[in-house]
């Protein structure tokens, strides 16, 4: 029988070594993709889709596993999931249309444990919102009850080079599994009252310019009570808010501007009532770009520009070109109110429009600058989403006819020693043709000597001067064979 507290012990090795690559994972990923900015106010959350519901034993639903960030983006998170084996049984998990791309521990299940795990990541820039899909769960129900399905080992990690867990809470889901034909009991003959009307108010903590504004709301269902809420905000998707959040919610990052806000609030029967207001964020005093060049030759010249803001803040600058933003930029404001950019940076030659935004310390933005015109030459060549200046490519041209020369000389120094070798070769060669070839001519006349002098003192036999006939053509063939040789040595000489 297996030891309890050994199975445990490599139940947690097997979580801290997922947890170190998914760390390692995530500072990868910032890598590949740049280093972020720093954001405040970071918090990460994960939830179920739907968060409750009501179905009959037999029967398949999917529930799926979401994910709300708010504050900096991120680029990784884990956990483990927990429902019931005697309420529910897991038919499938599903990774088509999550937000992660790469997978430190593939989502897996099993029926026997009522356990779901999973840990995965994206390159940077990597995720930010409050509807991120991460993987999709396929139930079918077992027996009657409720089934609850909760979270454990949860890590959020930010999309920055320290990997920062900024995990805040999850929200379990609430499951009735009722037999065929039977009512639910929490909610007599089915709750189809929708919540109670409620208001919306707007707290901006005394500052007109703030971009995160306080919402407080909160609805009343007496029935089968408040499960969350949606917001959406503008013209932006739809995210999900958990009960418990909106005394008060804090409002993601606004621009200066009127945004309509739409809170709607959702029963544990789906029933909703909506709620709607407006948000209004002031803009603080705009920058002013008092220097900036008609035209720029990029590859050549170092892009300058200067301007004024509101001393001690920030200004972010903004590179487009027909209506696509190109590059951006923040830059610090000094106590005089002074700032200035400069970039050495390549850009494809084209009509430029520059503008820039004031940001204080909360955030706050201003409207944007006047713009200005900026017309670009390139001093080089655009090949694709590469850009070349003439000097980097002086350059290449003589790091590559360097290292054609190199090879050029390598070859041509090992051809010589090549020829070197080879005729040393052919010289031995040819000495031991002839030391060869000296020693059969040898050899054969010595025999023909003898049949000779046989021949001075009698006549020969048929096989002796068959014999001597042989010989003859042996000497023969011998000298071709020894001048066709020769003949080849020289020829690779």
């Amino acid at each position: 029988m297996s030891n309890p507290l050994n199975n445990s012990l490599k139940n947690t090795d097997i979580e801290r070594i997922n947890t170190k690559l998914l760390v390692l994972i995530s500072f990868v990923l910032v890598l590949i993709g740049g280093l972020p900015t720093v954001a405040r106010a970071e918090e990460a959350s994960f939830y179920l889709l739907p968060g409750s519901g009501i179905y009959r034993v037999g029967e398949t639903f999917s529930v799926n596993v979401m994910i709300n960030v708010s504050g900096m983006p991120i680029n990784a998170s884990q956990a483990k999931i927990y429902f019931p084996t005697d309420k529910l049984k897991v038919l499938e998990v599903s990774k088509q249309g999550s937000i992660f791309t790469l997978w430190v521990q593939e989502p897996v299940y099993s029926n026997s444990q009522g356990t779901i795990s999973f840990g995965g990541g994206l390159p940077s820039p990597g995720f930010i919102g409050q509807s991120g899909k991460i993987i999709k769960i396929t139930f079918q129900a077992k027996s009657e009850g409720e089934a609850k399905i909760t979270f454990s080992g949860e890590k959020i990690l930010a999309n920055d080079p320290f990997g920062t867990d900024i995990f805040s809470f999850s929200q379990e889901g609430r499951y009735l599994i009722l037999a065929a034909g039977k009512v639910a009991p929490e909610f007599p003959g089915i709750d189809k009252t929708p919540p109670y009307p409620f208001e919306i108010i707007v707290d901006n903590e005394g500052d007109p310019t703030n971009p995160r504004s306080l919402l407080y709301f909160e609805a009343e269902d007496d029935l089968s009570g408040i499960s969350h809420y949606e917001m959406k905000i503008g013209q932006g998707d739809i995210f999900r808010i958990a009960k418990g959040e909106t005394t008060p919610y804090r409002l993601p990052y606004q621009a200066p501007g009127v945004h309509r806000v739409l809170v709607e609030a959702f029963d544990n029967a789906q029933n909703s009532t909506q709620a709607k207001t407006d948000v209004k964020v002031e803009s603080i005093a705009q920058p002013k770009i008092t220097l900036c060049p008609d035209t720029f030759v990029s590859g050549e010249e170092i892009l300058h520009i200067e301007g004024t803001a509101l001393a001690n803040h920030r200004v972010i600058i903004f590179f487009k070109t027909k209506g696509k933003l190109i590059k951006t930029w923040e830059v610090p404001v000094n106590e005089k109110g002074d700032w200035f950019l400069e970039d050495d940076s390549l850009f494809k030659s084209g009509t430029y429009e520059i503008s820039a935004r004031t940001k204080n310390s909360k955030g706050a933005m201003s409207n944007p600058s006047e713009s200005c015109l900026v017309k670009v030459i390139l001093g080089g060549i655009s090949l694709g989403p590469f850009i070349l200046s003439y000097k980097t490519l002086t350059l290449l041209m003589i790091i590559l006819l360097i290292i054609i020369l190199a090879v050029l000389f390598y070859l041509f120094s090992k051809m010589r020693k090549n020829r070197k070798l080879i005729k040393r070769e052919t010289e031995d060669l040819k000495k031991k043709f002839y030391k060869e070839y000296n020693e059969l001519q040898q050899d054969i006349k010595r025999q023909l000597e003898m049949f000779k002098k046989a021949r001075f003192q009698r006549e020969l036999s048929l096989e002796e001067k068959k014999r001597e006939e042989e010989l003859l053509k042996n000497l023969a063939d011998v000298e071709k064979v020894l001048k066709k040789e020769l003949k080849d040595i020289e020829e690779i000489k």
